[in-house]
């Protein structure tokens, strides 16, 4: 987890390792600041979208940072074959898969 203030040390995606869960895409900012960073949060242990955000809202505003979730969908993962499928109804499931194929830990995933 980031410091607080230091809007790059945000992890850009943090997902379970396997399994088919829900994901987020998340736009993170400084209170005021037009810099911000979309990131990626994604667990099977969230029965709904809106729980994720719950969780991970909090932890970034205690480090003085604002949080708009921009959507969601459904994650396919599978670490073992470096595999990864994203799917679902999701308005920004593009930009989510962009945001996921720049990340070092989907090389050759997606």
């Amino acid at each position: 987890m980031a410091m607080a203030g230091q809007l790059g040390s945000v992890a850009a995606l943090e997902i379970d390792p396997d399994g088919t869960f829900k994901y987020i895409l998340v736009r993170v900012q400084r209170a005021g600041d037009a810099e911000y960073r979309d990131v990626v949060r994604g667990t099977a242990a969230a029965e709904f979208h809106n729980h994720i955000f719950e969780k991970v809202n909090p932890e970034l505003e205690k480090l003085g940072f604002d949080c708009k979730c921009l959507g969601g969908g459904k994650i396919d993962h599978n670490s073992k074959d470096k595999k990864m499928r994203v799917f679902g109804l999701s308005t920004v499931s593009a930009k989510c898969l962009f945001s996921l194929k720049k990340q070092p830990h989907s090389q050759g995933y997606i």
